[in-house]
């Protein structure tokens, strides 16, 4: 290799100089300060679920445990792994009777008035080779409206046991219990209905050829009234045999009455009445029916519902107690047994309800959550729904759902009141009834900027009725709700005075007589959006710092390879 014919002094060459290192400051600190500017300007947060972990999980119910995570992380579901006593309340109830499974106990819920327990405490209990199994898991369905026990024994056979009530036949609660024999082997389970001795009259009846239990008992409510009480209950297997890799199901249901007592001297005839009646519930009582039942109803009330993910904001309720609170409502209303055709359900007209902490503080008991639906009763007539006597369980759950983020029906169609200078997160509604269309609206708004979007759709059975929407002023076009079901889009901004993020309508003459209205009683400029600008000093600090980082490049390119170049040709001279 022909050597050079001049000497490069490599040390001198890469030596870091004062000018690099000035350099490499100046562009991280570009660098930092452009990406962290940067993050106000997100007009979407970024909503990435992290999974909910369950530790100790069953060995034996593992097949089961993405799933449970997956519906932990959604909170749609919530689990209590062992025996332990649970931190939420485990409950199931139809607005006239209800049961804490994992204690057994089971109580009227009276008219106006505290729960009654009935005393009446009945837990299955299941044996294998007269060992009893365990209570591995316990799950409360926030979506379904009930509560699955996992019982596991001997040879990981598995006992799912599903506690529910019909919200058409009022006064029955179901056990449905599912048995999995994963062994190869035929296996016996007995099982036994675990009921309180100290019950004053206890007798068997027929049903269907099975033999039931009728007890009955005298109980008082929490203000001291006497009632008589009773409840039956009728078991289908007593013992099952189940072959290998097979499974077997056993029902058992109760049915439960009681009836106030003015005078002790009319006990006696009282309790043969309210015996005679929880009798004559299972006698009359079409088991496949009641399951059907509980399964339609659910379904047809979580046909909407609400979803939430706060960001920075800590005034707003938890997702998880918003959706137990809104559980227990429905569970402990009760409504009429006929519903006036005039029913509606656009009576809300008052203040979100996010922001309210009390509203949705946790539920321990029963005789709570009862307290806590007398709470609602009173907000919602406050915000315009004076009586709910005559309202369906769904129009009452509607009104929930839209006192939640202030979605208000006025004679120009309906508008979104929620101030985006106090909410950070994200909110989706899905199936908000408006004018017999099913609409699904999803917000975002982000912090410090307060800026995000508001997307409105409709479901896609309903593409024949048209749909409108309009952003904060409605100065922007005016858009069509598209009948594919996708989104419209509309930005937010934080407007002062505030005003509703958007408005919603199913005639276009409703928005343009809105906007119009806005425009001559209030005025565009109080109605302005408010811009939050980058500040002047921020952009001329940013562009004297670039102008200085490329003089100083240059002036480094020069120096290093420009005057570099000169030096060495004089020395090859």
């Amino acid at each position: 290799m022909p050597s050079l014919p001049f000497r490069v002094d490599m040390a001198v060459v890469l030596a870091p100089t004062r000018t690099r290192r000035i350099l490499v400051g100046i562009a991280i600190f570009i660098f930092l300060a452009l990406y962290f500017r940067s993050l106000s300007f997100k007009t979407e947060p970024e909503l990435v679920p992290i999974p909910e972990q369950v530790a100790n999980f069953p060995h034996c119910l593992s097949g089961y445990r993405a799933e449970f995570e997956r519906l932990a992380t959604d909170m749609d579901v919530v689990l209590n792994i062992g025996s332990k006593k649970p931190e939420r309340l485990f409950m199931v109830g139809n607005g006239y009777v209800a049961t804490t499974p994992l204690t057994g106990a089971h109580s009227v819920l009276l008219e106006n008035a505290q729960p009654l327990d009935l005393g009446h405490n009945i837990n299955l209990k299941f044996y294998l080779h007269d060992t009893a199994f365990t209570l591995a898991m316990s799950v409360l369905h926030l979506r379904n409206g009930q509560v699955d026990l996992y019982h596991i024994g001997e040879g990981c056979v598995t006992i799912k046991e599903t506690i529910f009530t019909s919200l058409g036949t009022t006064s029955v609660i179901g056990h449905d219990v599912n048995i999995h024999n994963p062994t190869k082997t035929k296996q016996t389970i007995t099982v036994k209905t675990g009921i309180d001795t100290h019950l004053e009259d206890i007798q068997n009846i027929k049903v269907s050829g099975k033999t039931g239990v009728v007890y009955s008992d005298l109980v008082h409510s929490s203000n001291g009234e006497a009632h008589v009480a009773a409840a039956a209950s009728i078991l289908s297997h007593k013992s099952i045999e189940i072959e290998g890799y097979k499974d077997g199901n056993v029902r058992l249901f109760v049915s439960l009455a009681s009836s106030k007592l003015p005078d002790v001297g009319e006990r006696s005839e009282k309790l043969k009445d309210v015996c005679k009646t929880v009798k004559e519930q299972l006698i009359n009582l079409d088991q496949n029916q009641v399951v059907l039942d509980h399964v339609t109803h659910w379904r047809d009330i979580r046909k909407s519902g609400l979803r939430l993910q706060p960001l920075q904001d800590h005034l707003m309720a938890r997702p998880l107690e918003v959706n137990l609170t809104m559980y227990y409502l429905l569970s402990m209303y009760k409504p009429p047994t006929t519903v006036p055709q005039a029913s509606t359900t656009n009576c809300f007209k008052g203040s979100p309800s996010s922001h309210s902490p009390v509203l949705w503080t946790q539920v321990k008991s029963l005789d709570s959550a009862y307290v806590r639906l007398s709470s609602w009763k009173t907000v919602l007539a406050t915000g315009g729904c004076s009586d709910f006597s005559s309202s369906s369980r769904l129009i009452f759950y509607q009104a929930l759902l839209r006192s939640f983020t202030g979605l208000i029906e006025t004679i120009h169609g309906l508008e979104l009141a929620l101030n985006p200078h106090s909410m950070e997160g994200y909110i989706t509604l899905w199936g908000i009834e408006f004018q017999e269309i099913l609409i699904n609206i999803s917000v975002a708004i982000n912090t410090p900027s307060h800026t995000g979007y508001v997307k409105i759709s409709k479901e896609t059975q309903f593409s024949n009725i048209p749909l409108y929407a309009c952003d904060q002023i409605c100065a922007s076009e005016i858009s069509a709700v598209p009948n594919n079901g996708k989104e419209v889009s509309f930005p937010i901004h934080p407007t002062n005075p505030a005003t509703p993020i958007v408005y919603i309508a199913t005639q276009q003459d409703q928005l343009l007589t809105l906007r119009q209205m806005i425009q001559e009683h209030h005025g565009l400029d109080l109605h302005s959006l408010e811009e939050h600008p980058i500040s002047a000093l921020f952009i001329i600090v940013i562009s004297i710092v670039i102008v200085v980082f490329h003089a100083l490049l240059f002036h480094m390119i020069y120096k290093e390879f420009c005057s570099g170049d000169r030096g060495l040709n004089k020395s090859t001279r």
